[in-house]
């Protein structure tokens, strides 16, 4: 974990979103699936610094290249997006339980990425690093309409299947993304039954919600990265713990900073 000054580079806006690439004038190294804190220096609302999924980084020269995309909620999300090429803003970084791809990475096992709006984010270095590992990936993307389908082009650019879905129904299927999940599982039943996906999703509650029931189900080993909200990002606040049950089937709490974000999806408490 480094605090650090970090450079905007580039800040495009569209939509309720916006892209920003920074640059730190250290190498940096990270998991995908962890995530930065990061807030404009000098900026003095809010206190805290906002929780932002590492979506790419980038060895340029002796520093590093990284990008975020966020999504605009509340008053610090706001002061980001007001920042311009040649601001600084202060990073703490990397932070969080990182995504397991070891049991995916051996016996031509094969990665479902789900992801809902701006949970892509955090699905995007790990799509980048399956390639790399040869590991076969399918990604189903998720959002309210076209301009919520975030990093769709640099997903398609990696060349994996990429299966769409928009609840307007401009884009792919209309509705929600479990339900080209689900159909494809149905269709997929016998390599279901036989182990050979592994499932990896980010986006809002419910629809984790579901891809953790539909998995259940099939007894599919997966994956959850959570957006909670979070003040610190290491683990002292408290403010972002979630329920997940004990080993004696008791609830009990784990903080979504330090022992996530990443968690198995059986291990959580969904009602």
């Amino acid at each position: 974990m480094q605090d650090i000054r970090l450079t905007v580079t580039k800040h495009r806006t569209f939509g309720s979103y916006g892209h920003l690439t920074l640059r730190a004038e250290t190498p940096l190294t990270f998991a995908p699936g962890q995530f930065a804190m990061l807030k404009p220096v000098g900026a003095l609302e809010p206190l805290w610094r906002r929780a932002m999924a590492i979506y790419r980084l980038r060895r340029i020269g002796r520093g590093s290249q990284l990008e975020f995309i966020y999504q605009v909620f509340g008053c610090g999300t706001q002061a980001l997006r007001r920042v311009h090429e040649g601001d600084a803003l202060q990073g703490l970084l990397p932070l969080g339980r990182p995504f397991d791809i070891a049991p995916v990475a051996v016996g031509g096992r094969e990665a479902l990425l789900v992801a809902g709006g701006v949970g892509s984010a955090a699905l995007l270095a790990l799509a980048e690093q399956l390639k790399r590992e040869q590991v076969a990936t399918r990604l189903f993307l998720g959002g309210r309409s076209t301009v919520d389908l975030i990093g769709l082009d640099d997903f398609t650019a990696l060349g994996i299947p990429v299966y769409v879905a928009t609840n307007d129904g401009s884009r792919g299927v209309k509705g929600f993304v479990t339900a080209p999940f689900e159909r494809f599982l149905h269709d997929h039943a016998d390599e279901v039954r036989s182990g050979k996906f592994v499932v990896y999703a980010c986006g809002p509650r419910p629809m984790l919600a579901r891809v953790a029931a539909l998995t259940a189900a099939a007894y599919i080993l997966t994956y959850v990265s959570v957006e909670e909200r979070m003040a610190c990002g290491f683990g002292v606040c408290l403010g972002c713990v979630v329920a997940v049950r004990g080993q004696d089937g008791a609830t009990d709490y784990r903080r979504a900073c330090v022992e996530g974000p990443v968690f198995r999806a059986d291990e959580l408490e969904w009602t």
